[in-house]
């Protein structure tokens, strides 16, 4: 199979991944939201952040230093592999032990038992996870995707059982550990091919993953700060309830981005590792990634910030109205940041990690007093911060981050980044408005849906074709060239 077949094989694969687990998420969402407080939420929201800062450092970056680099001995591969199971199993241990310490800086004693019981999904996760990166990096998807969807199912499965038998907040907790465990039994019986690692940890095999690691965590810890900041003073300055009002509308923005986006990105990656010698097609392929994303992100997004109100009552229910308007500031923030984190395959693709890093630190100290400050506002001050915040990087991330590496020019990037958001308004405006004749919220959405969408493929024939050639190969509905 040629390597642009590969790469649609691929993308095609993640891109059904995505819809399902889209799908899936707001099912849990819907059906939780209901059995389920916003305190719960909350509290859920609080050990998230930890877990997003532990699972920074669970593999010391060397999976994806094992993607970017080409050729890797079976040797290397067992030492990494023993590497990534030895420390996530300290980060778990680590966190054991520093939950009742989480759980006061939060002022909440609830955290602890849930932090323990949440840090065994390092270990768990640890234990799949290269065989995973060792099927992304040869853009063999089908089977990670598989693997992925089941564990999936079986966390939402386990959390509406245990939410429906009154176990509370804990019905979250333990759904990611049923995921965990499935995901790397599955990994390990589909995923493996044969594989076993030998019982080898060597300094030597694994000192020259270091350096690209080491420079991945240090941005990821830069970033992770920037990206959950809100939601550590959310859990100082506001309550558990407010924090949850906050939490779920930001939650559902950023899922569209970790819907879509992976399906570009995660082939993206590996790909330019490929060709990461030739700068044209790395400028060629990180562009097409661009308005890739941000084609498919940009009308959620929009109707999103348009239907907000509509949503929240469809998926939320009673006592959720204040996150209509906090989804709608929101939205427009994801929608932004989604066209920001294409950037990521690139330089991760062309091995530098160093230049995220710097860039994200540079970012920790902007990012903590402006939305200091924001919170004292409540979640809307904190939601407005976000969205200025990421306007205001938007043209400085260009110059200092894809410029460099892939050539591409200002107005370039901005028509891959911006023309999907201007066509989404012109299509979704409409929509709105006539949506708004209907009293009911369900059908103004099903309206303005059934309006904005055959509206928006059209405008993108006409003004984004290279979108929805794109769109038509995918569906099988076009011939793939060869290459």
């Amino acid at each position: 199979m040629t390597l642009k077949r590969r790469t649609f094989s691929a993308v095609r694969w993640t891109a059904a991944a995505g819809v399902f687990r889209a799908l899936l998420q707001i099912a849990q969402v819907a059906v939780l939201a209901r059995l389920l407080s916003p305190a719960d939420y909350g509290l859920m929201a609080m050990v998230s952040v930890v877990l997003g800062f532990g699972g920074l450092f669970a593999d010391l970056g060397v999976n994806s230093a094992f993607v970017q680099r080409r050729e890797v001995t079976l040797g290397q591969r067992s030492s990494l592999f023993w590497l990534n199971v030895a420390v996530s199993s300290g980060i778990a241990l680590l966190l054991v032990a520093l939950s009742p310490l989480l759980s006061t800086f939060f002022g909440d004693g609830r955290l602890t038992p849930m932090l323990m019981l949440s840090a065994s999904t390092f270990v768990l996760g640890a234990l799949g996870q290269q065989l995973k990166m060792a099927a992304e990096k040869a853009l063999h998807f089908r089977p990670v995707i598989l693997t992925e969807v089941s564990a999936a199912i079986m966390g939402f499965v386990a959390a509406v059982l245990m939410a429906l038998g009154g176990w509370g907040v804990y019905a979250l907790v333990l759904s990611g550990i049923v995921s965990a465990s499935a995901g790397t039994l599955l990994a390990w019986l589909f995923l493996a091919d044969g594989w076993r690692p030998m019982w080898r940890l060597r300094l030597s095999d694994v000192r020259s993953f270091l350096g690209f690691g080491t420079a991945l965590i240090v941005n990821n810890v830069a970033n992770q700060i920037n990206l959950t900041l809100d939601i550590f003073l959310g859990g100082k300055l506001l309550s558990a309830a407010a924090l949850g009002l906050y939490s779920v509308p930001r939650n559902l923005a950023l899922q569209v981005q970790f819907m879509v986006n992976p399906v570009i990105t995660r082939v993206g990656f590996p790909l330019i590792s490929q060709v990461q010698h030739d700068v044209a097609r790395v400028r060629s392929i990180y562009l097409q990634t661009l308005n890739m994303t941000a084609s498919t992100n940009a009308p959620v997004y929009v109707g999103m910030a348009f239907f907000a109100p509509e949503i929240v009552a469809l998926m939320l229910g009673p006592g959720w109205e204040r996150s209509g308007e906090l989804l709608r500031i929101l939205a427009l923030w994801g929608g932004i940041r989604s066209t920001a984190n294409p950037v990521g395959s690139l330089l991760l693709g062309m091995g530098r990690a160093d230049l995220s890093m710097k860039w994200n630190l540079a970012l920790l100290f902007l990012y903590p007093p402006a939305l200091w400050f924001g919170s004292h506002f409540g979640p809307e001050g904190m939601a407005w911060t976000m969205l200025g915040l990421m306007m205001t990087f938007f043209i400085p991330g260009w110059y200092f981050l894809v410029r460099p590496l892939c050539k591409a020019g200002l107005v370039e990037y901005a028509i891959a980044a911006l023309r999907p958001f201007v066509f989404s308004g012109i299509a979704i405006a409409p929509a709105h408005f006539l949506a708004l004749q209907i009293d009911e919220p369900v059908l103004r959405l099903v309206l303005g849906i059934g309006i904005a969408a055959p509206l928006y493929l059209a405008v993108s024939h006409l003004g984004n074709r290279e979108w929805f050639r794109a769109m038509l190969q995918l569906a099988g509905r076009r011939q793939v060239a060869e290459s």
